[in-house]
């Protein structure tokens, strides 16, 4: 029986058929479940077969039980549970880009699979790329074309299948996992199991409520709530202040980031702890609970917050050090990006903070570069489905935000002009996708021209930009 579920207890590893579920390295996975909490080879090996969209992933929505159960047994060293719990963070986020700013609709995906498992698969693929073609923002659009990517593979709709069933099986052990939020040994040190599981639970949307209720009962972050006299005991009293002094008083950057995309406005005693974290000496729980603050008001949000967030970005730290420490690296996207990505939830409120950090992401973000680009287009030009042409650009009067994002480009290097998906995008705003001949266009030179000595004529030589291009006929004699 499970401690804290009362479920029966599992079926042991070596008596499942892996390799009927995974044909491609299913026989290895019964092992590998055995080492996945001691051995970072395993973990790596046990990711490659069953990953989304992987062909073994498949066996995923039954190696899960096994993965939380390596978590929470009494024999795993509390330093080793980190393991198992990275596998069921990428379980849960195999395209963590489309799920911010806003939740997946489970209904909607039970839906779609369904439709899926039950249609001609060329009717199929059709009604998935008009999706695409009829995205209202880059987040549906993601969302659309990620999945049209898993269809067309030689399994798609059964690894579809799998990602759903997989979800289903992590929701089932909520329960389970809440338990590793507890104590001194999950919540202390480095890769700590609190750590891991808030990035997991953060994820399971649908169970909001009671992982809400968990978070906010494992530190003393909302005490003052779990205090009052109508809602606890003598007994429970001491319960809580011995947690407390065990290592819970102080919340996790991670419970914060799991608190912001699942608890809602109505919660005032949430709002009121965030706002004394927010305020507080912890930086990172700071920076972590002003954008926790953001995601649970989004156009809303007090002005505090978002001024907090910004003034975050301004540290030695800065948005990627503060992003890093409190927010989850889920496959390829970083924190940062994902951060990014989430405070459009504010919608025109967060807009200033998010071109703030759209730059850096632009200049820095490689394996997102066309993602943030897209999203970074979409937030200063409009949607690519308004339809934009070459000359609207060359004709175009833009302001300061819209020059700073296409300078950002502009000043890109070589390499990044290779990545055909960043190409794709610059194309589907109309835009330039050589690089000379977007820097034309904007007014940006790729070295400055060398000029031959004159005599001096009493008077500097004028040093400005351009006079062709966006920047030309901004600053003037570019008309």
């Amino acid at each position: 029986m499970n401690a804290t579920t009362g479920n029966d207890a599992h079926d042991d590893a070596e008596s499942v058929d892996w390799a009927a579920l995974a044909p491609e390295g299913g026989d290895r996975i019964a092992p590998l479940l055995a080492e996945v909490t001691r051995s970072d080879t395993a973990l790596s090996e046990l990711h490659d077969i069953i990953a989304f969209p992987a062909p073994g992933h498949t066996a995923a929505p039954k190696a899960v039980d096994h993965l939380v159960d390596a978590a929470c047994s009494p024999l795993t060293p509390a330093t080793d549970r980190w393991r198992p719990l990275s596998l069921l963070l990428e379980l849960v986020s195999p395209h963590a880009e489309d799920l911010f700013p806003e939740p997946r609709d489970l209904g909607q995906w039970r839906d779609e699979v369904a439709w899926i498992a039950t249609t001609d698969i060329a009717k199929v693929h059709e009604q998935y790329r008009a999706w695409v073609e009829e995205a209202p923002d880059e987040q549906q659009r993601w969302r659309m074309r990620n999945r049209l990517d898993v269809l067309e593979l030689p399994e798609g709709p059964a690894l579809l299948q799998a990602e759903l069933d997989t979800f289903e099986a992590v929701r089932a052990r909520v329960p389970d996992l809440l338990e590793l939020l507890k104590g001194a040994s999950n919540r202390g040190g480095l890769d700590r199991a609190g750590e891991w599981v808030s990035y997991v639970l953060a994820f399971l949307t649908p169970d909001a409520d009671r992982i809400v209720a968990g978070i906010t009962g494992s530190s003393q972050m909302l005490l003052a709530r779990d205090l009052r006299p109508t809602r606890q005991t003598a007994s429970g009293l001491r319960g809580i202040m011995d947690q407390a002094l065990e290592g819970g008083s102080e919340p996790l950057p991670a419970e914060l980031f799991a608190l912001g995309l699942l608890a809602g406005p109505d919660d005032i005693d949430l709002t009121v702890a965030l706002t004394h974290q927010m305020a507080g000496g912890n930086l990172y729980n700071s920076f972590a609970a002003s954008v926790a603050l953001v995601l649970i008001h989004g156009p809303d949000t007090p002005r505090e917050a978002l001024r907090r967030v910004g003034r975050g970005g301004g540290t030695t730290s800065g948005y990627e050090g503060l992003f890093n420490e409190s927010w989850p690296h889920c496959g390829p996207r970083s924190p940062r990006v994902l951060g990014f990505l989430a405070l459009g939830r504010a919608g025109d409120r967060a807009r200033r903070l998010r071109l703030d950090i759209l730059l850096g992401l632009i200049k820095d973000e490689d394996d997102s570069r066309a993602l943030v680009t897209g999203v970074g287009l979409e937030l200063v030009l409009g949607p690519r489905a308004k339809g934009f042409t070459a000359e609207e650009h060359v004709q175009a009067e833009y302001d300061e935000e819209i020059l700073k994002v296409l300078w950002a480009i502009a000043e890109l290097p070589a390499g990044a002009w290779e990545d055909e998906g960043f190409r794709e995008t610059l194309a589907a705003w109309a835009l330039p996708q050589d690089p000379e001949e977007f820097r034309a266009l904007v007014g940006v030179e790729a070295e400055p021209e060398v000029v031959e000595a004159s005599a001096p004529t009493g008077r500097p030589e004028p040093t400005g930009p351009p006079q062709g291009g966006i920047l030309g006929r901004l600053f003037g004699g570019g008309r």
